[in-house]
């Protein structure tokens, strides 16, 4: 580790090793006694598990768990809720890879559980309109909760025997909906399969082969993916099928987890995590969701083109829930649900109303007791770096040890990228071996904040994160009041996009960036700041002014900050940009490969990449968003619960929390404030008033500008 700010040099020296072809020689349980593997029957090696096993693809043909190394099968955990009202507690589907000699009693496996969703199928083919035109019945959400019965309990059936008599079919099949490939991210954790982890992956109540309603971001979801935990650490019961025929236990598991995924994947480990499970030790989030109120909204104000979310991520993870083979139908009483809290949703109209408490994981800390390594990409503006800056201040506030990564990538994991001289897969394998199987190999003791720098594209430490080092920046004006409207402005958004050849919305990247500097100064305030070449903005920047609303009466009236980065000279520079999609990107190239020791793809290995730049005039490093009805609001969510009845000409104070970043001042650039109304890449007004022109008088005289500085 080195000091605040310096080139990390090595964090283990074990690259050389990886880029060997180690995994080429690695012994196999098949003939060697896994009880002679060191340390917990793992071979370790520089702090980090080494290949033991031989892999085998369950994708490939004719596959069986015949003579296999890794044994592959499913189970149904029971958890304490019947959300569907069937009569029973609901069943959660669990997909397992567990080595054969963890099975044989050889040893006890850690394991790796990934809890995402979209593993199982998703319901691309549902007409969501339809919930809310056929189902607006209402919904008693208490029904969720009520008492239910479980299973008697079954004679039970060994891991090894149900291993080998379940048809493959039940985990490695086609999803009819899309064509997709079920458990579309297994492959992801081969690495770590071969060096004796197992590694499990449960999709949750309501998605395809499980029981119940799926809630997304909602406490019962959360519980049953903690069930699915309580049963890997020996406390709660599982079934071969859904029949509840037999019991199985994890008698192979050594009861120690780790969560793990990304997205939304990345979100069920936060939400599991504050519910304090025992046997959940610790959890590897990528752009993970801490608060679905502020991953919809901004601010007391909606994000999207209407308040509600979550009712359509739910009904496209709702595999369970449909009535017919074509996925057209869905269960009416789930359709329910969705209407409802979509009505509740859109009644909220931004707002930090009850709704979204049971979805909001920031200031659920009291039951944390595992350690985080949070991960995050500092140009995701899907789940946005808000997220992760939340839940390092919850595992904080907990006394828990909680280490932040951030990149140059987007909405994405980390596999494949050089973090100082090591590739990823190697720090999380060191980071599991520690936590999981007690390794002393020093990972915990790892910088508080390691961060790619947006300049050389190398990775830099800090030592902590939060209590940021603000200064002023002063902005420059011509005049001491500006006035601002929304007139014109998604003309001048649609005439952007088709000069340069959009035929839908970009989300992040140079289009976007480009977008904010060139609308019309009736629509868009551009301040120049004053800050130095080479200085590192590190944290959450924050604007801070008095205006004067040139409509009254009305909320959910969007206004939005951005802050750019621009060359002084206006010509175009390169910086990391994002696609065009949701699931934003930064390119990349193959600048390597290392052997993670699966042995069947030979000598080519898996690549290592490297972060390609684009080319720019503008790049957006940060931006906030707030109602004109909620001024005087503070950073936390809940500080948004109510609107202000607006007097037009009256002044009012507004501050902007921005999007937490890192990002290093070039030489021969600047920044920029742009100030404008509604952001119509964050989709158009809610309620009756999306055409209602409005805007609002900027007092430049009171502009305030504090930038978080790394010193």
């Amino acid at each position: 580790m080195t000091k605040n700010g310096k080139k990390i040099l090595c964090m283990v020296a074990v690259a050389s090793l990886l880029l060997t072809g180690c995994g080429a020689n690695a012994k196999t349980n098949a003939d060697t006694d896994t009880s002679d593997h060191g340390k917990n029957g793992y071979v370790i090696e520089d702090g980090q598990a080494q290949p033991i096993l031989e892999f085998k693809d369950f994708r490939s043909d004719g596959y069986s768990n015949e003579n296999s190394d890794i044994l592959r099968f499913c189970v149904y955990v029971e958890t304490d809720h019947d959300t569907d009202n069937d009569g029973m507690a609901d069943l959660v589907k669990v997909f397992c890879q567990v080595p054969t000699a963890a099975v044989e009693g050889k040893y006890k496996a850690a394991v790796l559980y990934d809890p995402t969703p979209y593993n199982v199928g998703t319901s691309d083919n549902y007409d969501f309109s339809k919930v809310s035109d056929y189902y607006d019945t209402g919904f008693d959400y208490s029904l969720l909760y009520k008492d239910c019965d479980k299973r008697p309990g079954a004679e039970e059936i060994s891991t090894m025997d149900l291993a080998l008599s379940q048809n493959p079919n039940e985990y490695n099949y086609t999803v009819e909906s899309t064509g997709s490939d079920s458990y579309q991210y297994a492959d992801r954790y081969d690495y770590y399969l071969v060096r004796g982890f197992a590694v499990v992956e449960a999709s949750g109540i309501g998605t395809l082969g499980s029981e119940g309603y799926e809630l997304c971001g909602c406490d019962l979801e959360a519980e049953a993916h903690a069930c699915v935990v309580e049963w890997l650490a020996g406390n709660r019961v599982a079934y071969s099928d859904k029949d509840a025929t037999n019991e199985v236990k994890a008698d192979w598991s050594n009861n120690k987890v780790a969560m793990t995924g990304c997205s939304y994947g990345g979100t069920l480990p936060f939400e599991v995590a504050t519910l304090g499970v025992e046997g959940l030790e610790t959890i590897i989030p990528f752009a993970g969701i801490a608060s679905w109120y502020d991953y919809t909204n901004s601010q007391g104000v909606t994000q999207y083109y209407e308040g509600k979310y979550m009712d359509y991520l739910a009904s496209y993870n709702s595999g369970s829930l449909f009535l017919d083979d074509n996925w057209t139908v869905i269960n009416p009483d789930y359709a329910a649900w969705l209407c409802q809290i979509a009505d509740d949703q859109n009644e909220a109209n931004g707002n930090y109303t009850d709704i979204w408490t049971i979805s909001d994981y920031s200031n659920a800390y009291e039951k944390i007791h595992c350690s985080a390594l949070i991960v995050h990409g500092l140009n995701d503006f899907n789940v946005t770096t808000k997220q992760s800056d939340y839940m390092v201040k919850a595992f904080t506030k907990a006394g828990q040890t909680v280490k932040l990564v951030l990149h140059q990538n987007g909405h994405s994991i980390l596999d494949g990228t050089m973090v100082g001289d090591e590739v990823w897969q190697s720090i999380m394998n060191r980071w599991l071996c520690h936590y999981l199987l007690d390794v002393d190999n020093g990972i915990e003791n790892m910088a508080p904040v390691t961060y790619e720098s947006n300049v050389d594209g190398l990775f830099y430490t800090a030592d902590k994160w939060r209590d940021f080092n603000y200064v002023q920046s002063a902005a420059s004006y011509d005049t001491d009041k500006t006035t601002l409207t929304s007139k014109g402005l998604d003309d001048s958004f649609n005439a952007f996009m088709e000069e340069k050849g959009f035929t839908s919305w970009p989300m992040g990247g140079g289009t976007e960036s480009e977008i904010y500097v060139s609308l019309p100064e009736e629509q868009a305030a551009v301040y120049d700041l004053d800050l130095p070449a080479g200085t590192t903005v590190y944290g959450v920047p924050t604007v801070s002014f008095c205006a004067s609303p040139t409509v009254g009466g009305l909320a959910g009236l969007k206004i939005t900050a951005v802050l750019m980065d621009v060359a002084d000279d206006e010509s175009p520079f390169q910086a990391y940009l994002t696609d065009t999609a949701i699931r934003s990107r930064v390119p990349y190239k193959t600048v390597d490969y290392f052997d993670v020791g699966l042995g069947y793809n030979g000598d080519s290995g898996s690549p290592i990449k490297e972060f390609v730049k684009s080319y720019t005039t503008a790049k957006m490093i940060s931006a906030g968003w707030t109602d004109l009805a909620n001024p005087g609001g503070g950073e936390a969510s809940s500080d948004y619960a109510e609107d202000t009845d607006l007097e037009t000409g009256k002044s009012y104070e507004y501050t902007f929390y921005m999007m937490p970043t890192v990002y290093t001042l070039e030489e021969g650039h600047h920044l920029e404030l742009v100030l404008l109304t509604n952001d119509p890449m964050k989709g158009s007004l809610v309620d009756d008033i999306d055409y209602v022109d409005y805007g609002y008088t900027i007092d430049n005289t009171s502009l305030d500008v504090e930038i978080p500085v790394l010193k």
